[in-house]
């Protein structure tokens, strides 16, 4: 199975240090009006997970995501480190939250949080899992992480037994979600080889009951 070139540049970027940042979520820069950030209520129920003023100016970050106990939860920490609305992060750009679908329009190279449910995910021969994951509207893509992306979440979890970020990632039914850049329509569709679907290159990823 072959996948974007995109895909392999990016974990030799991460050998060489480049995107050292891909997992470190608040770099925010300068917001045209304030930040759409979640609501009192909504990070009320993410008080359980580790926030650390090491933002900029000091400003509070979740800084271990993996500690989230469902997608909700997770995207809820990552809309509070990386508003919609202020560019930030190692890339620069503004992270845009898909979790109905995916737009048509969607720009190539889109930095993204996608969620939605597994429908098949295997092991990739040369490390690493690739997915195929259904949106709440249908829409099927396809993700794929590497191995060096894989290893460097579970470096923040060693240690911790009850600590982990993707545990079931083969299991259909179980909700899926994490950063990512979108590669375009480069995907193949399960049901239909000839069909190209929304692939996406994980950065880092979790797999939840919900």
């Amino acid at each position: 199975m072959k996948y974007s070139r995109s895909l392999a540049i990016c974990s030799v970027l991460l050998l060489a240090g480049t995107l050292g940042g891909c997992d470190q979520f608040g770099a925010a820069k300068k917001a045209l009006g304030p930040p759409e950030v979640p609501s009192d209520a909504q990070l009320k129920k993410i008080s359980y997970m580790t926030a650390e003023n090491s933002g900029p100016q000091g400003r509070k970050a979740y800084t271990h995501l993996w500690e989230a106990r469902s997608c909700a939860d997770f995207e809820t920490a990552l809309r509070w480190n990386r508003p919609p609305n202020v560019a930030g992060g190692s890339f620069g750009k503004h992270m845009v939250y898909l979790t109905d679908t995916v737009p048509a329009d969607l720009p190539s190279e889109s930095e993204v949080f996608l969620r939605g449910r597994i429908e098949k995910g295997d092991p990739l021969v040369a490390g690493g899992w690739v997915w195929i994951v259904k949106m709440q509207d249908g829409t099927r893509l396809q993700a794929a992480e590497m191995q060096d992306f894989i290893t460097k979440q579970d470096q923040e979890t060693a240690g911790n037994s009850q600590a982990t970020t993707l545990d079931k990632p083969s299991k259909p039914g179980r909700a899926f979600c994490g950063q990512a850049v979108f590669q375009g329509l480069k995907g193949k569709d399960p049901n239909q080889e000839d069909k190209k679907i929304p692939l996406f290159s994980m950065l880092y990823a979790l797999d939840r009951e919900k």
